[in-house]
């Protein structure tokens, strides 16, 4: 039971960090506030902060969100197909794809947002981290 709960605070983090850098840091006039009225919650923490100009800040505040989510997304996945091999690499697969869909969307602007080409690593160097790890854990489950 502890193991399972273990899982679900680990995947389960990368989302609340992720969340808080836009709540703390990020303009209010975006799609996640939207949802966060949709949902009744209130966000009063909000602090929009003139920090963009250092590169390192601006990269923790747009950029790293992205591929924080993709993580948690793709070890949700391994928690909710448990020993499901093969479902698991198809569902990772779409996740993915769906994630580079959406930066695509915003070049083109079909989708609300900026495109950045940060993003698109940030989303490769994550989904990289969250397959290792899923990776891992089926094989330490076979064993």
């Amino acid at each position: 039971m502890y193991k399972r709960l273990f899982h679900y605070l680990i995947a389960f983090l990368p989302l609340l960090f992720g969340g808080l850098l836009y709540v703390f840091f990020r303009n209010e006039n975006i799609l996640f506030f939207s949802w966060l009225r949709f949902f009744g919650i209130s966000y009063s923490y909000h602090q929009y902060t003139n920090i963009i100009n250092d590169g390192i800040a601006s990269y923790v505040i747009y950029s790293l969100p992205n591929g924080l989510w993709v993580l948690s997304g793709l070890l949700f996945l391994n928690i909710a197909l448990k020993r499901e091999y093969q479902l698991l690499k198809i569902y990772s697969v779409i996740f993915i794809g769906i994630a580079f869909i959406i930066e695509i969307g915003q070049l083109f602007k079909i989708i609300r947002g900026t495109f950045c080409i940060l993003d698109f690593v940030t989303i490769i160097l994550f989904s990289s981290i969250g397959l290792f790890v899923n990776i891992r854990k089926v094989k330490y489950e076979k064993n």
